[in-house]
């Protein structure tokens, strides 16, 4: 894994675009220049994070709507802040009477009855609640990601949280409750309109994320590509602080994890798997200087090597 000081301008530029580009698929099939452009992508992420060689191909070798699918899985962007998480969010209550919901450290995809696709990340509980006259998910903790479809009743789509509601326009998105005052939205095609229970609606647009409390929606920033690619278990770090990578593995693992003081800032980049977070520790310490500390499986620190 390579430091992220000696990241080339040229390489942060490309994991950059990657999270645009891959948007340009759609369905159209892939030209030489798209695979060219994978190849790029492919060889810096490499590099970064020895990520296996065949998979950005294979992606490209599928069917367009199945490609869009395994794009997912591949696609890089900027190691984006995590998300501080609270004690109340990891509690079993969250999920008591949920239409959905995943245990820490499991994901899951399903089905909608209007056919849109619904897929958890960890430790998540969504209600469904699904009419004559509104589609409407209210998510009570963790994160989503919805590929809504079009509804022959014409019923609008939308996610409530506890800050507002994000109606969707034809489009992907992910929500996430980032604590007991904030969500979090980011979208991957198309747009949403985001509505603060107290405050203004503001429109968001494909490659954007925001930050929502119930007065306000904050500005629009670029999407982090990490905030989609935890559907199919993988994250993406460039320049991330240690401490923040290591808050986003704790929500992947019972018990604790933490970080020390003294190596907290220690910049960061890479892929890790979220499957087995034992493994992306190990490849953190196989590639920085730093150690990982157990002293039991439930109770872990990443401290200075």
């Amino acid at each position: 894994m390579k430091s992220a000081a000696t990241c080339t301008p040229a390489e942060r530029q490309a994991l950059n675009e990657a999270a645009r580009w891959h948007t340009r698929l759609h369905d159209e099939a892939a030209t030489p220049e798209d695979q060219q452009a994978w190849q790029t992508v492919q060889a810096v992420s490499q590099r970064l994070a020895r990520i296996p060689t065949p998979v950005a191909m294979q992606a490209l070798a599928q069917p367009p709507m199945a490609r869009r699918a395994a794009l997912r899985g591949v696609a890089l962007g900027l190691g984006g802040c995590a998300a501080t998480w609270l004690a109340w969010q990891a509690s079993p209550w969250q999920a008591l009477g949920a239409s959905y919901h995943t245990a820490t450290g499991e994901r899951q995809q399903l089905g909608l009855p209007d056919g849109s696709e619904l897929a958890l990340d960890t430790a998540t509980a969504v209600d469904e609640h699904f009419d004559a006259n509104d589609r409407r998910l209210s998510l009570r903790s963790g994160r989503i990601q919805i590929s809504t479809r079009p509804d022959l009743h014409q019923r609008p789509f939308s996610v409530q949280t506890p800050q507002g509601s994000v109606l969707a326009l034809g489009t992907q998105f992910t929500v996430q409750v980032l604590d007991a005052e904030h969500t979090r939205v980011a979208v991957q095609e198309k747009s949403v309109r985001v509505q603060p229970t107290h405050g203004e609606a503001r429109l968001l647009v494909a490659g954007q994320q925001m930050d929502f409390s119930s007065t306000e929606a904050l500005p629009p920033q670029p999407a982090h590509l990490a905030q989609a690619s935890w559907r199919d278990g993988g994250l993406i770090a460039l320049d991330m602080p240690l401490a923040e990578l290591v808050q986003e593995l704790a929500r992947y693992r019972p018990g604790y994890l933490g970080c020390a003081p003294e190596v907290a800032h220690l910049q960061v980049s890479g892929a890790f798997t979220l499957d087995n977070t034992d493994r992306a520790l190990a490849a953190l310490a196989a590639s920085f200087a730093v150690q990982v500390h157990y002293r039991t499986r439930y109770w872990v620190r990443v401290e200075a090597a």
